[in-house]
Protein backbone atom coordinates (compact mmCIF):
# COMPACT_ATOMS: atom_id res chain seq x y z
CA UNK A 1 0.00 0.00 0.00
CA UNK A 2 2.97 2.36 0.91
CA UNK A 3 4.73 1.22 -1.94
CA UNK A 4 1.53 2.27 -4.20
CA UNK A 5 1.02 5.62 -2.61
CA UNK A 6 5.12 6.54 -3.15
CA UNK A 7 4.51 5.31 -6.86
CA UNK A 8 1.35 7.55 -7.75
CA UNK A 9 2.86 10.36 -5.77
CA UNK A 10 6.48 10.06 -7.49
CA UNK A 11 4.42 9.90 -10.85
CA UNK A 12 2.29 12.81 -10.46
CA UNK A 13 5.63 14.61 -9.01
CA UNK A 14 7.07 13.87 -12.81
CA UNK A 15 4.10 15.29 -14.58
CA UNK A 16 3.63 18.39 -13.04
CA UNK A 17 7.43 18.92 -13.20
CA UNK A 18 7.19 17.93 -17.15
CA UNK A 19 4.34 20.32 -17.21
CA UNK A 20 6.19 23.06 -15.64
CA UNK A 21 9.02 22.78 -17.39
CA UNK A 22 7.33 22.89 -20.84
CA UNK A 23 5.34 25.95 -19.46
CA UNK A 24 7.92 27.90 -18.72
CA UNK A 25 9.55 27.06 -22.26
CA UNK A 26 7.09 28.01 -24.05
CA UNK A 27 6.57 31.31 -21.95
CA UNK A 28 10.20 32.10 -22.42
CA UNK A 29 11.21 30.79 -25.71
CA UNK A 30 7.42 30.48 -27.64
CA UNK A 31 5.93 27.03 -28.61
CA UNK A 32 8.24 24.31 -29.91
CA UNK A 33 7.89 24.34 -33.40
CA UNK A 34 11.14 23.54 -34.65
CA UNK A 35 11.22 19.56 -35.87
CA UNK A 36 13.62 18.15 -33.40
CA UNK A 37 12.93 20.57 -30.51
CA UNK A 38 9.12 19.50 -30.91
CA UNK A 39 9.87 15.86 -30.90
CA UNK A 40 12.17 16.04 -27.98
CA UNK A 41 9.39 17.54 -25.97
CA UNK A 42 6.92 14.71 -27.31
CA UNK A 43 8.94 11.82 -26.32
CA UNK A 44 9.78 13.47 -22.57
CA UNK A 45 6.74 13.84 -22.27
CA UNK A 46 5.81 10.26 -23.03
CA UNK A 47 8.18 9.07 -20.72
CA UNK A 48 7.50 11.43 -18.12
CA UNK A 49 3.44 10.56 -18.03
CA UNK A 50 4.89 6.91 -17.95
CA UNK A 51 7.37 6.94 -15.64
CA UNK A 52 7.06 3.82 -13.38
CA UNK A 53 7.32 1.66 -16.49
CA UNK A 54 10.43 -0.48 -17.08
CA UNK A 55 13.32 1.08 -18.57
CA UNK A 56 12.83 -0.82 -21.77
CA UNK A 57 9.37 0.78 -22.17
CA UNK A 58 11.27 3.83 -22.46
CA UNK A 59 13.89 2.81 -24.83
CA UNK A 60 11.00 1.38 -27.09
CA UNK A 61 9.48 5.03 -26.99
CA UNK A 62 12.93 6.23 -28.31
CA UNK A 63 13.10 3.64 -31.17
CA UNK A 64 9.91 3.87 -32.52
CA UNK A 65 10.07 7.77 -32.75
CA UNK A 66 13.68 8.26 -33.78
CA UNK A 67 12.80 6.90 -37.42
CA UNK A 68 10.02 8.86 -37.95
CA UNK A 69 11.45 11.89 -36.85
CA UNK A 70 14.61 11.32 -38.92
CA UNK A 71 12.32 10.79 -42.18
CA UNK A 72 10.56 14.51 -41.09
CA UNK A 73 13.91 16.09 -40.73
CA UNK A 74 15.17 14.55 -44.15
CA UNK A 75 11.47 16.33 -45.14
CA UNK A 76 12.33 19.17 -44.14
CA UNK A 77 16.16 19.37 -45.30
CA UNK A 78 14.93 18.54 -48.96
CA UNK A 79 12.42 20.95 -49.64
CA UNK A 80 14.91 23.33 -51.52
CA UNK A 81 15.60 20.58 -54.01
CA UNK A 82 13.52 22.62 -56.36
CA UNK A 83 15.15 25.90 -56.38
CA UNK A 84 18.20 23.75 -57.24
CA UNK A 85 16.89 21.72 -59.79
CA UNK A 86 15.78 24.64 -61.61
CA UNK A 87 12.44 23.79 -62.26
CA UNK A 88 10.46 26.72 -63.63
CA UNK A 89 7.76 28.38 -60.64
CA UNK A 90 4.23 28.44 -61.13
CA UNK A 91 2.68 31.68 -60.15
CA UNK A 92 0.79 33.13 -63.37
CA UNK A 93 -1.25 29.50 -63.49
CA UNK A 94 -2.13 29.53 -60.21
CA UNK A 95 -3.89 33.03 -60.53
CA UNK A 96 -5.50 32.38 -63.67
CA UNK A 97 -7.49 29.00 -61.89
CA UNK A 98 -8.27 30.44 -58.88
CA UNK A 99 -9.48 33.77 -61.14
CA UNK A 100 -11.49 31.24 -63.67
CA UNK A 101 -13.18 29.57 -60.84
CA UNK A 102 -14.34 32.39 -59.14
CA UNK A 103 -15.57 34.85 -62.36
CA UNK A 104 -12.56 36.73 -62.11
CA UNK A 105 -12.13 37.32 -58.63
CA UNK A 106 -9.34 36.16 -56.64
CA UNK A 107 -10.46 35.03 -52.56
CA UNK A 108 -7.59 36.19 -51.12
CA UNK A 109 -7.88 39.67 -52.73
CA UNK A 110 -11.24 40.13 -51.94
CA UNK A 111 -11.27 39.10 -48.01
CA UNK A 112 -8.66 40.95 -47.38
CA UNK A 113 -10.19 44.17 -49.17
CA UNK A 114 -13.32 43.61 -47.16
CA UNK A 115 -12.22 42.13 -43.78
CA UNK A 116 -9.01 44.40 -43.22
CA UNK A 117 -8.92 48.03 -41.50
CA UNK A 118 -7.82 50.55 -43.78
CA UNK A 119 -5.26 51.79 -41.58
CA UNK A 120 -3.69 48.21 -42.15
CA UNK A 121 -3.56 47.31 -38.18
CA UNK A 122 -4.72 44.12 -37.49
CA UNK A 123 -8.15 42.80 -36.80
CA UNK A 124 -9.23 41.74 -33.19
CA UNK A 125 -9.82 38.66 -34.73
CA UNK A 126 -5.80 38.14 -35.53
CA UNK A 127 -5.97 36.39 -32.32
CA UNK A 128 -8.04 33.76 -33.67
CA UNK A 129 -7.05 33.53 -36.71
CA UNK A 130 -3.69 32.88 -35.60
CA UNK A 131 -4.77 30.25 -33.11
CA UNK A 132 -6.02 28.35 -35.79
CA UNK A 133 -2.90 28.99 -38.40
CA UNK A 134 -0.59 27.91 -35.31
CA UNK A 135 -2.57 24.90 -34.86
CA UNK A 136 -0.87 23.15 -37.94
CA UNK A 137 2.55 23.11 -35.93
CA UNK A 138 1.02 21.63 -32.87
CA UNK A 139 -2.21 19.86 -33.33
CA UNK A 140 -0.92 17.23 -35.35
CA UNK A 141 1.99 16.01 -33.36
CA UNK A 142 -0.21 16.17 -29.97
CA UNK A 143 -2.68 13.87 -31.68
CA UNK A 144 0.41 11.73 -32.52
CA UNK A 145 1.36 11.67 -28.59
CA UNK A 146 -2.03 10.88 -27.55
CA UNK A 147 -2.23 8.17 -30.35
CA UNK A 148 0.78 6.76 -29.35
CA UNK A 149 -0.02 6.18 -25.48
CA UNK A 150 -3.34 4.77 -26.50
CA UNK A 151 -2.46 2.56 -29.18
CA UNK A 152 0.81 1.56 -30.84
CA UNK A 153 -0.85 0.33 -33.78
CA UNK A 154 -3.43 3.33 -34.32
CA UNK A 155 -0.10 5.95 -33.56
CA UNK A 156 1.35 3.37 -36.40
CA UNK A 157 -1.19 3.95 -38.69
CA UNK A 158 -1.97 7.72 -38.17
CA UNK A 159 2.01 7.98 -38.92
CA UNK A 160 1.67 6.52 -41.75
CA UNK A 161 -0.34 8.58 -43.28
CA UNK A 162 1.66 11.77 -42.26
CA UNK A 163 4.80 10.71 -43.84
CA UNK A 164 2.96 9.97 -46.95
CA UNK A 165 1.32 12.97 -47.21
CA UNK A 166 4.33 14.84 -46.40
CA UNK A 167 6.12 13.17 -49.50
CA UNK A 168 3.51 13.49 -51.78
CA UNK A 169 3.87 17.19 -51.10
CA UNK A 170 7.49 16.81 -51.31
CA UNK A 171 7.75 15.78 -54.93
CA UNK A 172 4.93 18.06 -56.14
CA UNK A 173 7.10 20.67 -54.45
CA UNK A 174 9.95 19.89 -56.45
CA UNK A 175 8.40 19.09 -59.53
CA UNK A 176 6.01 21.33 -59.80
CA UNK A 177 7.10 24.53 -57.21
CA UNK A 178 4.49 27.36 -56.79
CA UNK A 179 4.18 30.83 -54.75
CA UNK A 180 1.36 31.55 -52.56
CA UNK A 181 -0.89 34.81 -52.90
CA UNK A 182 1.65 37.26 -50.96
CA UNK A 183 4.38 36.30 -52.68
CA UNK A 184 2.71 36.32 -56.43
CA UNK A 185 1.87 40.26 -55.20
CA UNK A 186 5.12 40.86 -54.65
CA UNK A 187 6.06 39.86 -58.36
CA UNK A 188 2.47 41.76 -59.00
CA UNK A 189 1.19 38.95 -60.52
CA UNK A 190 -1.82 39.79 -58.86
CA UNK A 191 -2.78 43.41 -59.11
CA UNK A 192 -3.09 45.00 -55.35
CA UNK A 193 -1.12 44.27 -51.99
CA UNK A 194 -1.63 40.73 -50.30
CA UNK A 195 -0.13 40.61 -46.84
CA UNK A 196 0.61 37.59 -44.61
CA UNK A 197 -2.56 38.54 -42.03
CA UNK A 198 -2.91 34.96 -41.01
CA UNK A 199 -1.57 36.01 -37.64
CA UNK A 200 0.93 33.85 -36.71
CA UNK A 201 2.59 35.48 -33.27
CA UNK A 202 -1.31 36.19 -32.33
CA UNK A 203 -0.97 39.37 -33.01
CA UNK A 204 0.98 40.00 -29.99
CA UNK A 205 4.24 39.51 -32.43
CA UNK A 206 4.56 42.23 -35.06
CA UNK A 207 3.69 41.22 -38.22
CA UNK A 208 6.31 42.00 -39.86
CA UNK A 209 8.51 39.68 -37.42
CA UNK A 210 6.21 36.73 -37.55
CA UNK A 211 6.85 37.65 -41.12
CA UNK A 212 10.22 37.36 -41.57
CA UNK A 213 10.46 34.16 -39.11
CA UNK A 214 8.06 32.43 -42.04
CA UNK A 215 9.84 33.68 -44.46
CA UNK A 216 12.99 32.18 -42.63
CA UNK A 217 11.35 29.00 -41.96
CA UNK A 218 8.77 27.81 -44.76
CA UNK A 219 9.41 26.69 -48.42
CA UNK A 220 8.21 30.30 -50.30
CA UNK A 221 8.03 27.80 -53.49
CA UNK A 222 5.14 25.25 -51.42
CA UNK A 223 1.83 26.70 -52.36
CA UNK A 224 0.41 23.63 -54.10
CA UNK A 225 -1.12 21.28 -52.03
CA UNK A 226 -1.41 22.73 -48.99
CA UNK A 227 -0.26 20.94 -46.15
CA UNK A 228 -1.73 22.91 -43.24
CA UNK A 229 -5.13 22.48 -45.35
CA UNK A 230 -4.00 18.64 -45.27
CA UNK A 231 -3.03 18.28 -41.99
CA UNK A 232 -6.13 19.89 -40.54
CA UNK A 233 -8.38 17.64 -42.50
CA UNK A 234 -5.96 14.50 -41.34
CA UNK A 235 -6.75 15.55 -37.82
CA UNK A 236 -10.24 15.84 -37.85
CA UNK A 237 -10.47 12.67 -39.99
CA UNK A 238 -8.17 10.42 -37.68
CA UNK A 239 -9.76 11.92 -34.46
CA UNK A 240 -13.55 11.43 -36.15
CA UNK A 241 -14.10 7.77 -34.58
CA UNK A 242 -13.33 8.87 -31.22
CA UNK A 243 -15.81 11.76 -31.55
CA UNK A 244 -19.36 10.68 -29.32
CA UNK A 245 -21.69 13.66 -29.54
CA UNK A 246 -23.14 16.08 -32.57
CA UNK A 247 -20.62 18.90 -30.65
CA UNK A 248 -17.51 17.08 -30.64
CA UNK A 249 -18.10 16.22 -34.43
CA UNK A 250 -19.15 19.91 -35.06
CA UNK A 251 -15.97 20.60 -33.73
CA UNK A 252 -13.83 18.65 -35.79
CA UNK A 253 -15.50 19.46 -39.42
CA UNK A 254 -15.22 23.21 -38.52
CA UNK A 255 -11.46 22.80 -37.68
CA UNK A 256 -10.45 22.04 -41.64
CA UNK A 257 -12.66 24.34 -42.90
CA UNK A 258 -11.56 26.87 -40.33
CA UNK A 259 -8.09 26.20 -41.73
CA UNK A 260 -9.22 26.66 -45.34
CA UNK A 261 -10.71 30.13 -44.39
CA UNK A 262 -7.41 31.31 -42.20
CA UNK A 263 -5.00 30.25 -45.03
CA UNK A 264 -6.87 31.90 -48.04
CA UNK A 265 -7.62 34.96 -46.17
CA UNK A 266 -4.08 35.39 -44.69
CA UNK A 267 -2.23 35.29 -47.90
CA UNK A 268 -0.58 32.22 -47.88
CA UNK A 269 -2.55 29.85 -49.99
CA UNK A 270 -4.98 30.00 -52.68
CA UNK A 271 -8.61 27.67 -52.50
CA UNK A 272 -7.11 25.70 -54.88
CA UNK A 273 -4.17 25.13 -53.17
CA UNK A 274 -6.81 24.23 -50.01
CA UNK A 275 -8.47 21.81 -52.22
CA UNK A 276 -5.40 20.19 -53.72
CA UNK A 277 -4.27 19.44 -49.94
CA UNK A 278 -7.79 18.02 -49.21
CA UNK A 279 -7.62 15.30 -52.20
CA UNK A 280 -3.47 14.65 -51.63
CA UNK A 281 -5.15 13.39 -47.80
CA UNK A 282 -7.50 11.09 -49.80
CA UNK A 283 -4.87 9.48 -51.75
CA UNK A 284 -2.41 9.53 -48.91
CA UNK A 285 -5.29 7.21 -46.90
CA UNK A 286 -5.78 5.22 -50.22
CA UNK A 287 -2.10 4.22 -50.69
CA UNK A 288 -1.88 3.15 -46.73
CA UNK A 289 -5.35 1.28 -47.01
CA UNK A 290 -3.33 -0.67 -49.61
CA UNK A 291 -0.36 -1.18 -47.78
CA UNK A 292 -2.56 -2.30 -44.48
CA UNK A 293 -4.03 -4.55 -46.60
CA UNK A 294 -0.84 -6.25 -47.67
CA UNK A 295 0.47 -6.86 -43.96
CA UNK A 296 -1.01 -7.22 -40.27
CA UNK A 297 0.57 -4.26 -38.96
CA UNK A 298 -2.46 -2.47 -39.17
CA UNK A 299 -5.53 -3.97 -37.55
CA UNK A 300 -9.03 -3.66 -39.46
CA UNK A 301 -10.44 -2.55 -36.24
CA UNK A 302 -9.67 -0.17 -33.26
CA UNK A 303 -11.68 -1.03 -30.14
CA UNK A 304 -12.56 1.99 -28.19
CA UNK A 305 -14.45 2.22 -25.01
CA UNK A 306 -15.76 -1.33 -25.64
CA UNK A 307 -16.79 -0.81 -28.98
CA UNK A 308 -14.94 -1.60 -32.55
CA UNK A 309 -14.67 1.33 -34.51
CA UNK A 310 -14.02 0.88 -38.24
CA UNK A 311 -10.81 1.69 -39.59
CA UNK A 312 -10.49 5.11 -41.42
Amino acid sequence: MVNNYSRVRFRRTVWCAYLLALGVTIYTLGLPTDRIYQATWIVAGLVAFTIDRPWQDHLRVVRDWLPLIAALVVYDLSRGFAHELGMPVRAEELVSVESWLFGGTIPTVWLQENLMPPAGELPWWTLLTGIVYTSHFIVPWVVAAVFYAYSRDLWSGYMRRVLLLSYLGLVTYILLPSVPPWLAAEGDVISGSVGRVAGFGFGVVPTDVSTRWLEAQSNPVAALPSLHAAFALLVAVALWPFAKNVWSRALLAAYPLAMAFVLVYGGEHYVVDVLAGWAYLGLAILLARAWESRTTAWPRRVVTAGRPRRRW
